[in-house]
């Protein structure tokens, strides 16, 4: 660091920058080129670069008078210290030096982290041999909660297979079978990874999440087939018989269930942006998973049961065989269960009887269900990810421009002692300044203690109590907040950034909508990066003088740069190490206030001038910083929720605000959101794009498979059923609408149309074979009640530990789980009562549009024309009560 004495250097006539520009060009190594020698070849180099500080003290600065040298030793000091002291780190307000490390692209978090640690321990007996026993500990580590939540999603798998198996054991009573259904979990899991290498997936914990979701679809298929193939063992068949021509007979259902789910997340696998990079995993890992279940459901599950699967359900128990202890334990809670899956179909009969008979009542209730559950939506609060448990977040505070290193550390320790005085609170880091210098700023990491330690308050409502505990150091702008690794105020959900190229239109605008926003009750610490009334000394030339006395702004600012910030012309290198040679007016001369009508600036012939015969300095205030975004400047608004706010509704307020009445921004100026608030805009977006192709690709799937635009109709009823539940079942339980509920969503409407495709599937063979519609609808729903129940029921069982959040890293995942149950219910149970009655209007439609059509087709469509036209008038007779349904 060179310090110079300003009346030397006015004494000389030489100014801060010439010197500065002398030590520069004496610092330096310069390569001067190279030439062949023969063989050789020599590199010529002129080495100049400073190794000692006499080395820089004796570097030429010109010839005083064109005979006598000056150095710099003789203008000034040359000292080896430090640079100017920008931030003040401690932990428990011991003085500290954080190390932040990141990990390359492509990385693995959690071997980055496990390896940084290892390190420490190696290091830490070295630390201890050091003076004054210096310690390294990890304050935050990132890979923890990955590690967290990897851990939650596999404890999640497992116990939902273990339910879902539990599941089917109760439906088809016995061991036996449910062993032969179960196998196609394992292998179609151990498929889906297969298929995720080759696709370059990694295991995450978005793509562990599908699985979990996956497992109660995974056996869906096999649980379809073996039923169907166990129905046709006790009318009497052979296994072999049984298991080939079950498996025909259900193939197509089958098929047309499969691939229903595969046209809803081959979509939400291809969205694109930020939303697409966490659906891209979900939706393939989805796919993949259950177009093997589909293979192993038609291949292996057949084999397996012809040969080992028994006699049926019961695993073919001898009745006359002496009671053991399976039959007075398990046993006997399975008969207790068959019977009441007796008791259900009965019951199910009967009101599918009523359903029939008044398909217009059911049909109108059915849509009353669905408005009312379209209300209830509106009562969710949305956001893009719900508040997690983590035990950490962080306080930020910023005082007006201009409060020195001294003045904010005075502030923050002040809140350090508050933080310290709470319970619940382990340890807390504090930074005084920032990374760009702002020394009015400084940020908190606040860490609670884990589990029962730190009592009943949960980590958003410990924020909550900190904010009221810092209410009295509101000059000082405290902010509570999610901890954000990554910095910044990215820990807010709600950004919003007014932009404009007009500063004037630009600081209205947004002073205007923070003031309006600040009023908001469901918005907290509400502040602003835009901080009017940093003082500063501005330097204006005269008018004229700078022909007079050969100045221009350049040179000037230049020289005042020089005086006070310092120039590093040069770099000076001991012990290997680099380090930059500052020269700049010694501390007591920097201060352009007190010393300025002794300040000298030089002009185009390096000649001084006084800076106050030239220019005129003025004392006002500016904006602490200027932020850019799109070519121009935008003001950013963040805040967080309160609790029980919903993000999507307070954006929703906010474009209102922006875009109509007297709040409405003026045409220079526009709005962007950033963060959450951002994401869930996109989220939406992509939602409803995603969920469009998906029931297109379903219609047009069931189409094909059906040969008919018309009978898809009957089962796409259905998909709207499943949001019912999913809608009303966030409703009660006070869950939020997030990204992960919008996960269960696809979900639903990938399963939903499953109860409808094996009731109109068994419904039409039955009218083929010569039944009525009434008769075959009813066969139908009796039949498919088992499997039916059985899927919804090991769907339901396989996210029964998503729903109840097994651990603080699962509580942001709730609400998949939830909305899923409901929605699985209530497609369930609207579905087995309202499909039969929308059938009946369907079908006949069906038959009406052959019968028109017929006129214009082959004699093959007449013939269909002639089967159509028994079937109606078979229906008419029993709708007159002359063929009674049992």
């Amino acid at each position: 660091m060179c310090f110079w004495i300003a009346k030397k250097l006015r004494a000389r006539e030489i100014s801060v920058s010439q010197v500065a520009a002398q030590v520069g060009a004496s610092g330096q190594n310069i390569p001067s080129g190279k030439v062949n020698q023969g063989q050789k070849e020599m590199v010529f180099r002129g080495l100049g670069e400073f190794s000692s500080v006499p080395e820089i003290s004796d570097t030429l600065v010109n010839l005083y008078g064109n005979e006598v040298p000056t150095r710099v030793a003789d203008l000034g000091k040359v000292v080896d210290t430090l640079a100017d002291e920008k931030s003040r780190a401690y932990v428990d307000g011991e003085k500290s030096l954080f190390l932040q490390v990141y990990r390359q692209s492509g990385s693995n978090t959690v071997k980055v982290a496990q390896d940084v640690i290892k390190q420490m321990n190696r290091i830490k007996p070295e630390l201890e041999k050091m003076e004054g026993a210096p310690v390294v500990a990890v304050m935050t580590d990132a890979s923890v909660k990955i590690s967290d939540n990897l851990y939650d999603v596999y404890e999640t798998i497992i116990i939902g297979i273990l339910l879902t198996v539990i599941t089917v054991f109760f439906f088809l009573g016995s061991p036996r079978s449910t062993f032969i259904t179960a196998l196609s979990v394992p292998i179609s899991l151990i498929g889906a990874f297969m298929v995720m290498k080759i696709a370059g997936f990694s295991i995450n914990i978005v793509s562990m999440l599908a699985l979990t979701l996956a497992v109660g679809l995974l056996i869906d298929d096999a649980i379809v087939v073996i039923e169907n193939i166990y129905r046709r063992m006790e009318l009497g068949e052979e296994s072999l018989t049984a298991a080939e021509k079950g498996t025909t007979e259900i193939q197509m259902a089958v098929m047309a269930i499969t691939l229903v789910v595969i046209a809803v997340f081959v979509p939400v696998g291809t969205m694109s942006g930020t939303i697409g990079q966490f659906l891209k995993q979900f939706g393939m890992t989805v796919v993949f998973s259950m177009a093997i279940s589909w293979f192993v459901a038609m291949t292996l599950i057949p084999m397996l049961t012809a040969y080992f699967g028994g006699s049926g359900h019961g695993g073919g128990h001898d009745k006359h065989k002496p009671a053991g202890l399976y039959d007075k334990t398990l046993g006997r809670m399975v008969k207790g269960f068959d019977r009441f899956q007796t008791m259900l179909e009965n019951v199910y009969v009967k009101l599918l009887n009523v359903s029939l008979d008044w398909p217009k009542v059911t049909i109108g209730l059915t849509m009353m269900v669905f408005f009312l559950s379209i209300y209830t939506v509106t009562k969710v609060p949305g956001a893009f990810i719900s508040d997690d448990d983590s035990g950490e977040f962080s306080v930020t505070l910023e005082l007006q421009p201009g409060t020195s290193l001294d003045g904010t550390e005075e502030v923050a320790r002040q809140v350090d002692k508050i933080l310290h005085d709470n319970p619940e609170v382990r340890f807390t880091t504090m930074i005084v300044g920032s990374l760009y210098g702002e020394s009015n700023k400084a940020s908190f990491y606040v860490r609670m203690k884990d589990g029962k330690e730190r009592g009943p308050l949960t980590t958003e409502q410990f924020r909550d109590k900190i904010r009221g505990q810092l209410t009295h150091l509101s000059s000082a702008n405290p902010v509570v907040k999610k901890y954000d690794a990554t910095g910044g105020m990215g820990g807010q959900p709600f950004i919003l950034n007014i932009i404009s190229a007009d500063p004037v239109e630009l600081e209205k605008a947004g002073t205007k909508m923070y003031e309006l926003l600040k009023k908001d009750p469901r918005l907290k610490d509400v502040d602003s990066n835009y901080r009017p009334g940093k003082p500063e000394m501005q330097v204006h030339l005269k008018p004229g003088a700078a022909k007079v006395f050969g100045i221009n702004t350049s040179t000037m600012g230049g020289e005042l740069r020089a005086q006070v910030e310092g120039l590093t012309p040069a770099k000076f290198r001991e012990r290997g190490r680099e380090y930059e040679v500052r020269v700049r007016l010694q501390e007591d001369q920097r201060d352009l206030m007190k010393t300025y009508n002794d300040v000298y600036v030089p002009n185009v012939n390096r000649k001084l001038v006084r800076l106050s015969d030239i220019a005129k300095g003025e004392v006002e205030s500016g904006p602490a910083s200027i932020e850019r975004q799109d070519r121009g400047r935008y003001i950013q608004i963040t805040a967080g929720l309160a609790p029980g706010a919903g993000l999507s509704d307070v954006v929703n307020s906010a474009v209102a605000a922006m875009t109509t009445g007297e709040n409405a921004l003026p045409p220079s100026v526009r709005y962007g959101f950033g963060g959450d608030a951002e994401n869930m805009q996109e989220l939406m977006t992509s939602t409803v794009m995603a969920l469009g192709f998906a029931i297109l690709f379903i219609y047009l799937i069931l189409s094909s498979l059906y040969e008919s635009f018309i009978t898809p109709i009957t089962i796409m009823v259905a998909l709207p059923l499943a949001l019912c539940g999913a809608f009303l079942a966030l409703f009660l339980t006070g869950e939020v609408l997030t990204i992960f509920a919008i996960f269960g969503f696809f979900m639903l409407i990938g399963v939903a149309g499953k109860n409808g495709i094996l009731l109109v599937d068994f419904a039409k063979q039955m009218m083929e074979e010569g039944k009525n519609r009434r008769e075959a609808l009813i066969l139908a729903g009796k039949t498919r009640l088992r499997p039916i129940l059985m899927t919804s029921f090991a769907l339901i069982a396989g996210v029964v530990p998503v729903a109840i959040g097994m651990n603080a890293a699962s509580k942001t995942r709730t609400a998949m789980g939830v909305a899923i149950i409901g929605g699985m219910i209530s497609s369930t149970i609207l579905t087995l009562i309202v499909v039969p009655a929308v059938f009946t209007y369907v079908d006949r439609f069906r038959v009406w549009a052959n019968n028109f059509g017929a006129r214009f087709t082959s004699q093959k469509k007449m013939e269909e024309k002639s089967r159509d036209a028994v079937i109606e008038e078979s229906e008419n007779h029993d709708d007159k009560g002359m063929i009674p349904a049992k």
